[in-house]
């Protein structure tokens, strides 16, 4: 059999012209690109997946018959057995016709019994005899090129070419004693390697197609909690050139409670996109409208609303509080205890450009009093914030951190008359940076996970951003095994929990 020879051409078409947030619904808002370091850890990855699945190898029994100079001998090899592979030299290759992984320069150990039966008309009773052999591998060669298309919101991944070469076979024969022991490794020598060529082969294609089915069964979408989840689905064959492979997924935030209108994107990721100066394996792209879709997704939910009736400090929650700011509400209602029902009045939205993240959002403030009838609502204010965000990584998860920037007031409706919201500035400041701002980032510090696969971490990861979109750059590491995406259970905050350590408490 010849020697395996990687194609010189490529074949993982995973062509995203426009990988990102896209022109269309059907872009895609999450990219992820291998650098060249990527593509060689990934392949490390594949060639020592590969060695663990077909080794220890066990081939088919060989049974032959052929004649030798004293009559015919019939031969019989059992307990094929490949083991102790090990790889010299590996490499990777992306070219027109497919992804080729190869391994050179590969030793082996193979173990197998031996018996043989030996008949001619010049010797009255058959000559037997029989043991076992150690066989030396050497300079062996493998490789498989496979293309990786969009299939069904998936990938599938399709050999097209598969192959094994052995250079040389040391066998050794242990046990009886018969001078046909070199006419037995002549003769046999290129039925094994046939055998041992054959068999490698099988196994790297069977290994491909588990590797397809479970690329089939990966979920189109990752469930974050019950309200959402992201839809995962591979919107168009990945793109591939000599030094990076890019594969993309919508990335949009779907809701599970009702049908939403999904947002358009009105800018593109382009492909390969890197960290620059970056010697990192992967980099990820996240488009500014998979956050933004999150945000509408929770605001259409209604858990963008809070309603603040304790805090540590509870004398802010009593008209008397308030009565030098809106005396009117102390003259209405005197010493009776509050609550402030905070509302987000719109979908939050997110601008991301090279000076960083920035977050925009209006919401209500109501004031209610405390009656023997119940709450009362008496004013409300409408708020119009600005907000500083910082991303990072936790696990697989990319999360947040917002700090208030901006507030202006106005004055929305009011049942006891107009008063000056310029002078309630500084307080309704103090009541958002110390008691809305911690429960977003309860909740943002959880963050959402990133479409990487099952079975692999991020490692030394930094965040970096652009012009609609963020960049985590990233190393990777492979735990080994098939892991699912568990549903976050929702939160429930206690106000008293989150701030009882903050300056809002006096201490």
């Amino acid at each position: 059999m010849a020697p395996y020879v990687p194609p010189s051409g490529w074949i993982l078409e995973l062509s995203f012209e426009c990988a990102g947030c896209g022109s269309s619904n059907e872009g895609a808002g999450i990219l992820g690109t291998l650098s060249e370091a990527g593509l060689i850890y990934v392949k490390e990855v594949l060639v020592n997946q590969i060695l663990k699945e077909i080794t220890p190898l066990s081939l088919p029994d060989i049974h032959s018959q052929a004649k030798s100079p004293i009559g015919q001998v019939d031969t019989t090899i059992t307990h094929i057995e490949l083991s102790g592979a090990n790889v010299s030299y590996s490499d990777v290759d992306l070219g027109k016709t497919g992804i080729t992984v190869f391994a050179g320069d590969i030793k082996a150990r193979m173990r197998f019994h031996w018996k043989y039966e030996c008949t001619s008309s010049y010797i009255p009773f058959p000559v037997t005899d029989g043991g076992w052999a150690d066989v030396e591998v050497t300079g062996m060669q493998a490789g498989v090129t496979f293309t990786l298309q969009a299939h069904n919101g998936t990938l599938r991944l399709t050999v097209v070419e598969c192959g094994t070469y052995i250079e040389d076979l040391d066998i050794e024969l242990h046990g009886g004693a018969s001078w046909l022991y070199q006419w037995f490794v002549y003769a046999f020598d290129d039925e094994i390697r046939a055998a041992v060529e054959g068999a490698i082969t099988s196994a790297i294609i069977s290994g491909a197609r588990k590797l397809d089915t479970f690329l089939l069964e990966l979920p189109r979408s990752l469930p974050i909690d019950d309200i959402s989840a992201i839809d995962v689905t591979v919107v168009e064959d990945p793109f591939v050139s000599p030094t990076f492979l890019s594969a993309g997924v919508k990335g949009e935030f779907i809701s599970l409670k009702k049908p939403t209108v999904p947002l358009q994107p009105d800018h593109s990721l382009p492909p390969g996109i890197f960290c620059s100066e970056s010697a990192k394996m992967i980099t990820i792209a996240v488009c500014d409208y998979v956050i933004n879709s999150a945000a509408k997704v929770y605001f259409e939910a209604g858990v963008l609303d809070w309603l603040v009736d304790e805090l540590p400090q509870e004398s802010m929650l009593n008209t008397a509080f308030w009565k030098w700011l809106i005396p009117q509400l102390y003259k209405k209602y005197p010493n009776d205890d509050m609550a402030l029902d905070f509302s987000v009045s719109s979908a939050p939205q997110v601008e991301l450009s090279k000076d960083g993240a920035k977050a925009f959002a209006g919401a209500d403030m109501t004031i209610l009093v405390k009656t023997n009838n119940g709450s009362v609502p008496v004013a409300c204010l409408s708020m119009t914030l600005s907000m500083d965000a910082i991303a990072g990584l936790e696990g697989n998860n990319i999360t947040a951190q917002v700090t208030l920037n901006d507030l202006t007031l106005q004055l929305k409706w009011s049942e006891i008359g107009k008063f000056p919201v310029k002078l309630m500035q500084s307080t309704v400041r103090t009541l958002v940076s110390k008691v809305i701002i911690p429960i977003l980032n309860h909740s943002l510090k959880k963050g959402f996970p990133l479409p990487v696969f099952p079975a692999i971490d991020l490692q030394n990861a930094d965040v970096r951003y652009d012009n609609g979109y963020i960049l985590i750059c990233s190393d990777v590491h492979y735990k080994g095994g098939y892991i699912k995406p568990s549903v976050r259970p929702p939160d429930e905050l206690s106000l008293t929990v989150l701030l009882e350590n903050d300056s809002l408490s006096g201490r």
